[in-house]
């Protein structure tokens, strides 16, 4: 039996496979090839690198693999775990089926960003000062999605992230570099599309327009100045406060000339000090007593 690494042989006895001696040649095989690609921009764990690269191998032989057992083994939550299997797949370019620009532009139905997606992609490699592995699906992706940006054509952005495989925090990190670097280099085709609609706009300023002769003849609404509408209205009303003041002394001198009417004397119907009979008599002041 050859010798392998302890955490490789630890590994694959409490998952069950350490008798399967091409599925153990196979892993230390994978590793060593993981040795000499770049790692940069990935927090897998040399632990879960034996695992991974046993779970490849067991695949890659049909050979039975508790899954469950090497999740847990490896340190990793499932959703990271596949991710991390996904990347490591990648980098030992086991599957074929990996995502590429003309597959993705083809399901998103948008083959006609795929000349800029492929220029975004092949340029962000050049720029960046880590050495990234292109083929990755983050990657991929967020150049599909930032060609789509720039042309202005809608897509899906869920349909992206969940091709993507990464959490929405991981994205939104990821699309803020990506974005400020295609504003940054592709910026032209934008002052393109600038100048196209500014010389559209200069186009139509230049071009005259028919104006209706029928509405030019309306006469145009005139307004007063402040001060003259002032002065007429102060005017009107001290004339009408003279005629007020006329009409008001005027009634004040007819009641002065008109005699006052004294109230009107009636005689008591039963006075005292009159007789019913004055003509010819005498006024007597008490009356006479009788015998």
């Amino acid at each position: 039996m050859a010798k392998y690494n302890k955490t490789l042989h630890l590994i694959a006895s409490k998952l069950g496979i350490s008798d399967e001696e091409k599925v153990l040649r196979k892993a230390a095989e994978f590793e060593r090839l993981l040795e000499t690609k770049s790692t940069a921009g990935s927090n897998i764990t040399d632990t879960s690198k034996v695992v991974i690269c046993l779970d490849l191998a067991a695949s890659l032989y049909g050979t039975e693999f508790d899954v469950k057992q090497a999740i847990k083994y490896s340190g990793l939550r499932p959703t990271v775990y596949a991710n991390s299997k996904k990347i490591i797949s990648n980098r030992l370019e086991l599957d074929v089926d990996r995502l590429s620009v003309a597959v993705l532009c083809a399901s998103l139905q948008n083959s006609g960003v795929q000349a800029l997606a492929e220029k975004i992609l092949e340029q962000y490699k050049q720029y960046s000062k880590v050495e990234l592995d292109m083929s990755l699906p983050q990657y991929v992706c967020m150049a599909v999605y930032q060609a789509c940006r720039i042309s202005k054509v809608k897509v899906s952005k869920s349909k992206i992230i969940e091709k993507a495989r990464l959490k929405p925090a991981q994205w939104n990190k990821l699309e803020a570099d990506w974005s400020q670097f295609a504003d940054t280099h592709f910026a032209v085709k934008k002052r393109g599309k600038k100048e196209v609609k500014n010389s559209i706009e200069n186009v139509e300023e230049n071009v005259p327009m028919e104006v209706d002769s029928s509405k030019q003849e309306e006469p145009i609404e005139t307004f007063e100045p402040y001060e003259q509408w002032k002065k007429r209205m102060l005017d009107s009303a001290y004339s009408e406060l003279k005629e007020l003041e006329k009409s008001q002394s005027d009634k004040l001198k007819d009641m002065v000339m008109s005699p006052r009417r004294s109230p009107r004397k009636t005689p008591q119907k039963y006075s005292p000090y009159k007789s019913l009979n004055t003509k010819g008599s005498v006024r007597l002041l008490f009356p006479i007593e009788s015998n």
